[in-house]
C-alpha cells in the first residue's frame, strides 16, 4: 500500500496520525508543539505532505490558541516547503533539517509559553526563554527518535525483523502517547486501553511475550502513579489463561482486577471513585469479546507468517523445481527412444524376403537354363517360383510334390530347383529367428523405456510440487507438543504428493524426547496415526523428527527351508523388500534342479525381481523382463516363482505365480488355495503369468511353498488336511511345523529343496 495516496484504505492511517498530533500538544504544560517531532517523521516517511501539514495545523486547535495556531501553521509551512524542494531536487538533502531548526526557532520567538516552576538551585534552568531552548533540542532529538519509528511502523513492521533501534524507538512513541493520554484525559481511559491491547496482544500471540509486553503497558500509567507490578500480574494472569480462550482470559483479568480492588481497598471508595474504577476493566474486556474472531485469525496469521523461516522453504522449493525439471527432461529421453524402438519394430520385411528368395533361385537355377526364356515366356516361370517359396515359407521346406504341374512340366532341373528353394528358406529361417530376436528385444526395451519415462514423469510432477505452508497445522503441533512437555524448536507439515496426500511432519525436539509420545500428540492434533519413520541428530540433545502416516497393516514373517539331501547347496531363495513406506514384496522363487546351478538360477531370478519392483516397474513389464533375461542363456535356466505385492494401507495383495505349486491364505479359520498354470519362467520367450488380487484382513496368513513341499504329500488333499491342523497365528510356527512334517513323511531326507515362506497381517498398535 502507497500510504502518501488518499483513498479510504489510508483513512485510519491518517486519523491515527491526527489523533496522535492532537495528545502529543499535551504532553507539556504549555502545549509545546512536540507533533512537530511527528510531522517531521510523517513527512520523512512521504505521506501525503499537504495533508500531514493540514492535520498538524488542525491537531492545534486543542490549545485554545490562536497565537499557538499561528505558530503552528508557520512550522508546517516551512516543513513543507522544504520536503517540496527536496522532493524536486536531489541535492538538498540537509533542508528539512534546517527548515526543522527554523520552526523550533518560531517556536522559541512567537509561542506563548509558561515557565515551569523549577528548584531554586536549578538557578538559570528557571529562565523561560532557556526552558524553551531545552524543549526545542527536546523537540529536535525527538524528530529523529520518531522517524526511525514511523518508518519502521509503516514500511518494516510485520514484514522483517526490527532493528533494536526501531524497536526501542517505537516502544518510546508508544510510552509518550501513552501518557499524553494520561495527561489530556485521565489514568483510568489509559488503563481501559492498555488492558483491551493486553487482552489482544495475549490473543494473538499465545505465548509468554504477553506478560513481558505488559510492562511497556504499565510504564505510562507508572508515570501517573499506577504501581507497574499490577500490570505484570495481569499480563501472567492473561498469559495462563489464554489457551482457554477468550472468556477464561477476560475473566482472569478481571478476577485479578478485582483481587487488588480488594487489597488497596477499593470498593469502600465513593461512587465518583468506584464507577470509573470499574469501567475500566469491564468496558475493555466486553469490547474484546466482541472482536470479530476473523480480525484476531488475521493478525495471528500475520504474526506467525512473520515469524515464520522463509528462506528455508523457498530453497527447498527452487530445489524441488530444478530436480523435477531435470527429471522431466530425462523422461522425454526415455520417451524418445520408446518410440523409436517402437518405429523400428513396426517394419514388416517378409515380403521383401520373399522377393528376395524368388531372385536368388531364378539367377541361381533359371538364369542358366538355356530355355528359361521360352520357358518363362510360356509358363510364366516367376509366378509359379513364388507359389513355391510361399508353401515353403509356410510348410518349413518344399519338395517334389509342392511343385506345380505346369512347373514341373516345364522345368528340366527339378532337383536342383527344390535344393535352391530349401537352401533359401534354410537361411531364411535363420534371418526369421535373428529378426524375432531382434524384435522382440527392441518391443521389450521399448517397454522398458516406457515405463521409466512414466516413473521419472511421475517423480518430476513429485518434485515439481512446492511445499506449501500450513502455519495453523504446524503452530497447533508445536503447542500440543509444549502442553506434553516437549520442547519443539521448528516444525514443517508438507505432503507425500503419493496420491493420498498423506501428512508428512519434520520437527526439531530438544532432550531426550518420548517418541511414542511425540508420535501420539502429532497423531491427536493432525487426526491422523502418525508414526516417527526417521530420527536424525543434530547434536547431542537436539534431534529432527520425521513423522509420517502409519499403515493400517502391519507384517510378521516367518521363514524355514532345508536343502536337497546330499547336496551343498539349495535352489529355492526367497526374499522380503520393502518397495517403500506402504508396500512391501514377498517372493519365493524355485530354481529347477538342486544344487549350486539352480540356487545360482533362483537367485537371480529374485534378484531381478527385487530390483523391478523397488524401481516401481509395472508387474507384467517385470515378469517379461525376467523370462526374457532367463531365456537369453544358453543353458537351460528355468525357474518356479510366486510373488505377491501387499499394500500395508488396505490389506490389497496381488498375487502372481509362474510354474510355481499351489499356495495358501488362511482367513478366517478358512483355506483358500492358490494355483497358477503357466510354465515355469525361462522356457518360452512368451508368458502368461496367472495373477490375481486378495484383499487381505487383520490375522489373514499367506503362504508360499516350493515343489519340495507339495512332493512330500500324496494328494493335495493329505497336504490341506496337515496344513489345518497346524496354528495359524504365528507365521514363524507354521513355517517350522511344516517343515517338519514333510521331513517326517521324508524319513528325515528332504528328496527336494523345501521352502516355506509365511506372511500374517494384522492391524498397527494404535
Amino acid at each position: 500500500m502507497r500510504h502518501n495516496e488518499l483513498n479510504g484504505k489510508n483513512f485510519l492511517l491518517y486519523f491515527t496520525y491526527a489523533a496522535l498530533c492532537a495528545l502529543l500538544f499535551f504532553l507539556g504544560d504549555s502545549f509545546e508543539p512536540f507533533p512537530l517531532a511527528l510531522l517531521f517523521a510523517a513527512l520523512s516517511a512521504k505521506l501525503h505532505p499537504l495533508l500531514t501539514c493540514a492535520l498538524y495545523i488542525a491537531a492545534s486547535a486543542v490549545s485554545l490558541s490562536g497565537e499557538t495556531a499561528l505558530v503552528c501553521a508557520g512550522e508546517a509551512a516551512l516543513l513543507f516547503a522544504a520536503f517540496y524542494i527536496k522532493k524536486r531536487s536531489k541535492k538538498t538533502a540537509v533542508l528539512p533539517f534546517i527548515a526543522l531548526f527554523l520552526a523550533l526557532i518560531l517556536f522559541v520567538v512567537f509561542a506563548p509559553f509558561c515557565a515551569y516552576a523549577l528548584p531554586p538551585a536549578l538557578g538559570f534552568l528557571n529562565d523561560p526563554l532557556v526552558q524553551k531552548i531545552a524543549i526545542a533540542a527536546m523537540i529536535y532529538l525527538l524528530s529523529a527518535v520518531f522517524s526511525v519509528a514511523v518508518k519502521a511502523l509503516l514500511y518494516r513492521f510485520l514484514k522483517c525483523r526490527l532493528r533494536p533501534d526501531e524497536i526501542i524507538f517505537s516502544l518510546l512513541l508508544y510510552v509518550l502517547a501513552g501518557l499524553c493520554v494520561c495527561r489530556a484525559f485521565s489514568p483510568d481511559i489509559y488503563l481501559g486501553t492498555a488492558l483491551f491491547l493486553l487482552l489482544c496482544y495475549a490473543a494473538v500471540t499465545k505465548d509468554f511475550s504477553a506478560a513481558i509486553a505488559s510492562f511497556v503497558f504499565a510504564v505510562p500509567a507508572a508515570c501517573c502513579g499506577v504501581p507497574m507490578e499490577k500490570f505484570f500480574v495481569f499480563g501472567v494472569a492473561v498469559t495462563a489463561f489464554t489457551p482457554l480462550g477468550r472468556l477464561a482470559e477476560s475473566l482472569a483479568l478481571i478476577l485479578c482486577y478485582f483481587a487488588f480492588g480488594v487489597y488497596e481497598n477499593a470498593f469502600a471508595a465513593s461512587a465518583t471513585y468506584l464507577v470509573p474504577w470499574v469501567l475500566c476493566v469491564l468496558l475493555p474486556s466486553l469490547l474484546f469479546l466482541i472482536v470479530p474472531p476473523a480480525a484476531l485469525a488475521r493478525a495471528e496469521n500475520k504474526l506467525v507468517f512473520y515469524r515464520e523461516k522463509h528462506l528455508s522453504r523457498i530453497a527447498i522449493n527452487r530445489n524441488r523445481a530444478a530436480i523435477g525439471e531435470q527429471l522431466f527432461e530425462i523422461s522425454s529421453i526415455f520417451r524418445e527412444i520408446q518410440s523409436s524402438f517402437t518405429a523400428l519394430s513396426s517394419s514388416d520385411s517378409k515380403d521383401g524376403a520373399k522377393e528376395f528368395m524368388c531372385k536368388c533361385v531364378l539367377e541361381s537355377v533359371c538364369g542358366k537354363c538355356p530355355a528359361f526364356s521360352e520357358c518363362n515366356k510360356d509358363n510364366n516361370v516367376r509366378g509359379q517360383i513364388e507359389k513355391l517359396v510361399d508353401i515353403g515359407c509356410i510348410k518349413g521346406r518344399v519338395s517334389l510334390i509342392d511343385i506345380s504341374e505346369k512347373l514341373a512340366a516345364a522345368c528340366r532341373d527339378q532337383s536342383g530347383l527344390l535344393f535352391a528353394v530349401n537352401k533359401q528358406l534354410a537361411d531364411y529361417r535363420k534371418y526369421a529367428v535373428e529378426a524375432d530376436n531382434a524384435a522382440g528385444g527392441r518391443e521389450l526395451l521399448a517397454k522398458q523405456a516406457q515405463a521409466i519415462s512414466e516413473i521419472l514423469k511421475g517423480l518430476a510432477l513429485e518434485q515439481s510440487a512446492p511445499l506449501s505452508s500450513q502455519r495453523q497445522s504446524e503452530k497447533a503441533v508445536a503447542l500440543a507438543l509444549q502442553k506434553a512437555g516437549i520442547i519443539c524448536s521448528e516444525t514443517m507439515l508438507c505432503k507425500t504428493f503419493s496420491g493420498d496426500d498423506s501428512p508428512v511432519l519434520s520437527l526439531v525436539t530438544f532432550g531426550k524426547a518420548d517418541v511414542k509420545k511425540i508420535a501420539a500428540v502429532a497423531s491427536d492434533v493432525l487426526k491422523t496415526p502418525m508414526t516417527i519413520s526417521e530420527r536424525i541428530s543434530l547434536s547431542d540433545d537436539k534431534f529432527c523428527c520425521i513423522l509420517r502416516k502409519k499403515p493400517a497393516f502391519d507384517a510378521a514373517f516367518g521363514v524355514a527351508s532345508e536343502k536337497k539331501f546330499g547336496e551343498t547347496a539349495g535352489g529355492d531363495t526367497h526374499s522380503v523388500i520393502r518397495i517403500d513406506e506402504r508396500k512391501f514384496m514377498v517372493a519365493l522363487s524355485d530354481g529347477m534342479g538342486s544344487g549350486e546351478y539352480a540356487r545360482k538360477v533362483s537367485e537371480t531370478a529374485i534378484s531381478l525381481l527385487e530390483s523391478f519392483y523397488r524401481a516401481k516397474m509395472p508387474s507384467d513389464l517385470v515378469l517379461a523382463t525376467v523370462n526374457k533375461l532367463l531365456s537369453f542363456s544358453k543353458e537351460e535356466t528355468f525357474a518356479c516363482v510366486d510373488v505377491a505385492v501387499v499394500d500395508l494401507d488396505s490389506g490389497k495383495t496381488d498375487v502372481v505365480k509362474i510354474g510355481s505349486p499351489m499356495g495358501f491364505i488362511f482367513s478366517d479359520n478358512t483355506l483358500k488355495i492358490l494355483e497358477g498354470d503357466s510354465l515355469p519362467l525361462g522356457i518360452l520367450e512368451t508368458m502368461r503369468p496367472t495373477a490375481s488380487t486378495y484383499y487381505l484382513k487383520n490375522d489373514d496368513v499367506l503362504l508360499f511353498v516350493s515343489d519340495g513341499v507339495t512332493s512330500a504329500f500324496s494328494s493335495s488333499g493329505e497336504l490341506l488336511d496337515t496344513l489345518k491342523k497346524i496354528p495359524c497365528f504365528n507365521p514363524q510356527e507354521i513355517a517350522d511345523r511344516l517343515l517338519e512334517e514333510v521331513l517326517r513323511r521324508e524319513n528325515g531326507k528332504a528328496q527336494d529343496d523345501i521352502t516355506v515362506v509365511a506372511v500374517r497381517l494384522y492391524k498397527s498398535a494404535a
